[in-house]
C-alpha cells in the first residue's frame, strides 16, 4: 500500500508502532516527517480493516490540500479513494465523496457539521489524525469530534500532531484528555534517535533603539494607561499593577464575574459598569503602546485614525475618543508619523547580508500586523528586492486579504523562486511547507511558544538556518522573548516527562493524567 520508493526512518518507525494500536500525541519538531507517521500508521490500519476509513483532518484549507498532496505521493490507492472535503465543496457532493473514499482530508468543522446533519457516519472511520493537535484545547471543533469519533466509531483510533503542545502540565493534560490519548511519542533536536537529521539553526536577537522623537507620545499613552489600571486595582478587579496584557484581558470575567453577583443581589452596579469602561479603554491604549514601541508611528497612526473611524466604537471606546490627554496622543503621533522605526533599517540590513552572502537565498519576515506588512514589503521593493505578502482571507481596512487559491500560488512562486523574500503574517507559522528558508526573521518577538517554535520551525529543515529576532529596547517585545525561552525549556521538560509508553488497554475511557508534583 506505501509507494515503491517509500522510505521511513527509525525513529519514525518506532513511533508509528505504539500509533498503530494506542491513542497516541506524537510531539516531533518542525521538519522531522510527522505526516510520514501519520501515512505509514493510515497504511497499517487500512490494510488491517479493508472496509474502513482513515480520517485526516487540519485546521486549515491550504493544510487540509496539503495533507492530500503528501497521502497521495506515499500511498497507493485507487484513483478516487483519497478525497478533500472543505466548506468549499457542496454538502450533497461531500456526501458522496465521502461513501466512496477510504482516506478523507478535511477541516473539523466541515467534518463535525456532516456529522450533525447526518450526512456522514464515523462509524467505520478506523483512524483519526489530527494534525496541529496543540488546538485540542477549550472548545475548539478538535475536542468535540474527537468526542463524537470515539462514541461513535466501531474501533476509534486517535492520532494527534503537534511540533509543540504547550508549555503548562495543565495544556499538555487538556490536549490528552480531549483526544483521549493513552502514550506520548516525543522527540526533540537532541534525542539520540533524531538529531542525526537536524540541521543547525542558529537564533539571534538584535536589540534596536526606540526613536527618542517618540518620547512624548509613549509618554502621554503610559500616563493615560496607568490612570486606567489604577482604578482597576482600587475595584480588586486586578491583583498587581505589573499588568501584562493577559491579566487585563482576565480582568474582564472578573469584571463579568461580579456584576453577575451583583445584579442577583440587588448589589451596587455603577462602579462595575465603571470597570468594564476602564477595562476596554485600557486594553486599546496598550494595543497603541505596543504599536508605536514595536512597530512604529506609521502602523501607530493608522490604527488612531481606524479607532475614529469605526462606526461601532461602542460607549468605552467613544468616551476615550473624547478624553483630552487622547487628543494629545493623537496630536503627538500625527508630528512623527514621518519617522520610521529603526526594525525597518535594521531588517533591510539583514536581508541584504543574506543575499549578497547567498543570492538565491529564500527569506520569510513574520509580523502579526498587517500595516506592518505593507510597510515591510514597500520597503523591500524600493530597497530593490522583491518581496510578497502573505496573509490570511479576510479584508482589513488598507489592506485586501488573499483568497486561497491566492495563498497557494503565491507560495508555489516562493518555491520556485519568482521572489525571495516572503512578508507573512501569522497564517505562514503552521503547517507552511516551503523548503530551504535560509532565513527567518522576527519583526517583532510572540508571547505564545508554540508561535514562537512555529515560526523558527520554518527554516533548518534540510540546510543550516538562521533566526533573527529584532527586541525594541525596553519594551514588551524584551518581556516576551525572555517568557517565551522560559516557556520553551519549561515544554521541553514537560515532554520529556510526558513522554510514556501505553501501560494499559486501548481506548479506556479516561486517559491517565500525569502528575508532575
Amino acid at each position: 500500500m506505501l509507494s515503491e520508493g517509500f522510505v521511513a526512518r527509525e525513529y519514525q518507525k518506532k513511533i508509528a508502532e505504539v500509533a498503530t494500536s494506542t491513542n497516541t500525541l506524537v510531539v516531533l519538531p518542525t521538519g522531522l516527517g510527522k505526516t510520514i507517521i501519520a501515512v505509514m500508521v493510515a497504511a497499517e490500519v487500512l490494510k488491517r480493516a479493508p472496509g474502513s476509513k482513515v480520517i485526516v483532518l487540519a485546521p486549515t484549507r491550504p493544510l487540509v490540500l496539503q495533507h492530500l498532496k503528501s497521502f497521495t505521493a506515499e500511498l497507493k490507492l485507487p484513483q478516487g479513494s483519497m478525497v478533500a472535503l472543505t466548506g468549499t465543496v457542496d454538502p450533497g457532493e461531500r456526501e458522496l465523496l465521502w461513501m466512496k473514499a477510504r482516506v478523507v482530508f478535511a477541516t473539523p468543522q466541515t467534518v463535525y457539521n456532516d456529522v450533525q446533519h447526518g450526512r456522514i457516519s464515523l462509524r467505520d472511520v478506523a483512524l483519526a489524525v489530527f494534525d496541529e493537535a496543540h488546538r485540542s484545547v477549550r472548545d475548539y471543533t478538535y475536542t468535540k469530534l474527537a468526542s463524537a469519533y470515539r462514541e461513535t466509531a466501531t474501533s476509534p483510533l486517535i492520532m494527534g500532531l503537534t511540533a509543540s503542545p504547550g508549555a503548562s502540565k495543565e495544556k499538555v493534560n487538556e490536549i490528552k484528555r480531549n483526544l483521549f490519548i493513552e502514550a506520548v511519542e516525543a522527540r526533540n533536536e537532541e534525542s539520540d534517535d533524531v538529531k542525526d537529521y537536524v540541521e543547525k539553526t542558529n537564533v539571534e536577537a538584535i536589540r534596536v533603539r526606540v526613536p527618542d522623537e517618540y518620547y512624548e507620545t509613549t509618554l502621554r499613552l503610559r500616563e493615560l494607561y496607568n490612570d486606567k489600571v489604577k482604578k482597576l486595582l482600587a475595584g480588586g478587579f486586578l491583583r498587581s499593577n505589573r499588568v501584562s496584557k493577559k491579566a487585563l484581558l482576565d480582568a474582564r470575567s472578573a469584571i463579568s464575574a461580579r456584576l453577575k453577583s451583583a445584579q442577583a443581589s440587588g448589589g451596587q452596579k455603577g462602579y462595575i459598569f465603571g470597570a468594564i469602561i476602564n477595562q476596554a479603554q485600557a486594553v486599546a491604549i496598550l494595543h497603541a503602546l505596543e504599536m508605536i514601541e514595536t512597530q512604529g508611528s506609521g502602523p501607530t497612526v493608522r490604527y488612531l485614525e481606524k479607532m475614529r473611524e469605526r462606526q461601532d466604537k461602542g460607549k468605552a471606546i467613544s468616551s476615550l475618543l473624547r478624553d483630552e490627554k487622547w487628543l494629545r496622543v493623537e496630536e503627538e503621533a500625527a508630528k512623527i508619523v514621518q519617522v520610521p522605526h529603526p526594525k525597518i533599517s535594521v531588517m533591510l540590513d539583514i536581508v541584504r547580508t543574506q543575499l549578497a552572502r547567498k543570492h538565491d537565498a529564500r527569506v520569510i519576515v513574520f509580523t502579526q500586523y498587517r500595516d506592518t506588512i505593507e510597510d515591510i514589503v514597500r520597503a523591500l521593493d524600493s530597497a530593490g528586492y522583491s518581496a510578497r505578502r502573505f496573509v490570511g482571507q479576510a479584508d482589513r481596512e488598507g489592506s485586501k486579504g488573499m483568497d486561497q487559491q491566492t495563498q497557494t500560488r503565491t507560495l508555489e512562486e516562493f518555491r520556485e523562486g519568482e521572489f525571495r523574500v516572503l512578508v507573512s503574517s501569522s497564517i505562514g507559522e503552521e503547517g507552511l511547507h516551503v523548503p530551504d528558508v535560509d532565513l527567518v526573521v522576527f519583526y517583532e518577538a510572540v508571547p505564545s511558544e508554540i508561535r514562537y517554535i512555529q515560526r523558527r520551525g520554518r527554516t533548518g529543515r534540510t540546510t543550516e538556518g538562521r533566526v533573527v529576532i529584532l527586541l525594541a529596547e525596553g519594551t514588551v517585545d524584551e518581556s516576551y522573548y525572555y517568557s517565551t525561552l522560559m516557556k520553551e525549556n519549561r515544554m521541553r521538560e514537560l515532554v520529556k516527562q510526558t513522554n510514556q509508553k501505553p501501560g494499559g488497554k486501548r481506548r479506556s475511557k479516561e486517559p491517565t493524567l500525569l502528575d508532575f508534583a
